[in-house]
């Protein structure tokens, strides 16, 4: 368990160390205040639903679909930098327990995602409230479940990460996963498809924000975890 802290510790700094990061959470932020902004103009015009009764929640959910492209950027190269940059050799002289090393990164990845993801949902909701007619005010339950989906689609970057190695297939394999496919399924409205889409960690992940959906949740839980064994048993196969 120390070894554990001691790893955790190095990846926290590493991490902060880093510019890509805040240049990551700064995108985050203001791709969530303007997809905010924007869908809450259209929750005036009565665009989002026929009733008017959309939430500041309701388009920071909505919001999150442009802001989620800049988390799973940070998340993803958390793991593919070092890769990348050969600094993966340097890292592992350092903590050579491949098994606690991407234990740390998902143990990082899931903090600094989950409180800045809570952050970004009461930035999202705050901008709503401030341009919506109704249904205006922060919701934090909203904003906790932001941070939870954020933190799950985190350690699931990094396990894809350390399965590909490389930034360009693992950023693919992401959006493909979480945002490419699913409407390519939904669209034909076919029972087998759309239960497929379902099961895929996006629409998953959405079910949760939306409706508080329990089989949601452990869905995209399920994802992350598998991602994570995957990219320990790649990382402990393959030589850095």
């Amino acid at each position: 368990m120390t070894l554990l802290r001691a790893a955790i510790g190095a990846e926290w700094i590493k991490l902060w160390t880093t510019r890509t990061v805040w240049w990551a959470l700064v995108a985050a932020l203001v791709l969530m205040a303007a997809g905010s902004g924007q869908y809450a103009l259209y929750a005036n015009n009565g665009d989002l639903d026929d009733q008017g009764t959309a939430t500041a929640g309701t388009v920071a959910v909505m919001a999150l679909g442009f802001a989620q492209l800049a988390f799973l950027a940070l998340a993803m190269l958390v793991m593919t930098s070092e890769f990348s940059t050969g600094t993966i050799r340097a890292t592992l002289s350092w903590i050579p327990s491949r098994g606690r090393l991407l234990l740390a990164k998902c143990a990082v990845v899931a903090a600094v995602t989950f409180v800045t993801g809570v952050v970004a949902g009461v930035a999202g909701a705050a901008v709503a409230t401030s341009l919506m007619d109704s249904g205006g005010g922060l919701d934090l339950t909203t904003a906790a479940k932001i941070g939870l989906y954020l933190a799950l689609l985190g350690v699931l970057a990094v396990g894809l990460g350390a399965a590909f190695r490389g930034p360009v297939v693992t950023l693919v394999v992401l959006l493909m996963l979480v945002v490419a496919v699913p409407p390519l399924l939904q669209v034909p409205d076919i029972a087998v498809l759309n239960g497929i889409a379902d099961a895929m960690p996006g629409v998953a992940g959405d079910h949760f924000l939306r409706d508080g959906s329990v089989v949601g949740l452990l869905i995209l839980t399920a994802w992350a975890v598998a991602a994570a064994v995957a990219g320990r048993m790649l990382l402990m196969k393959k030589d850095a």
